[in-house]
């Protein structure tokens, strides 16, 4: 299976997961920032969400994008901490790179977690290091999903 080169096509890709440019989930994408933040408030860490990390979670939300269409394996829009530990993960890399950090979503082969900052760069947590996607929501999921990244250390304060 080959994944979108264009943001044509990855329009079109997502858009068989139930993804629009207009979708908003609207009061629920509250819910689920509220349970992301009472999640790692329970690991003793706060997380505030930007205006992009909430434009994205009202944007896809709840929706599950999947990897080379194998049901065991997809990307789950919901700003939950799929590990133990995460939040302070994030925590650390938010110091690192001298901005905030919000968690989006995760995948369920590996529990990677999609994060965004304030300035709306988006980044990937994953047991083998921290990644740079890209500075727009479409083009990040597209990214993860391809395996498409940069150090997060280039981008450091």
């Amino acid at each position: 299976m080959r994944y979108p080169t264009t943001r044509q096509e990855a329009e079109a890709w997502f858009r068989r997961y139930g993804w629009s440019p207009e979708r908003d989930i609207g009061a629920e994408a509250d819910v689920l920032i509220r349970k992301a933040q009472e999640q790692a408030a329970d690991d003793g860490v706060t997380l505030t969400p930007s205006e992009h990390a909430r434009a994205f979670v009202r944007n896809y939300g709840g929706l599950k994008i999947f990897f080379r269409e194998s049901p065991e394996n997809y990307f789950v829009a919901k700003p939950e901490l799929p590990f133990e530990g995460d939040a302070e993960e994030i925590k650390e890399l938010s110091e690192a790179l001298g901005e905030e950090l919000f968690p989006l979503g995760y995948d369920t082969y590996d529990g990677a977690a999609l994060l965004v900052d304030g300035r709306g760069r988006y980044f990937l947590l994953h047991h083998t290091g921290n990644y740079y996607l890209a500075d727009d929501a479409l083009q990040a999921v597209l990214n993860f999903l391809r395996g498409d990244t940069q150090d997060a250390e280039d981008f450091y304060a």
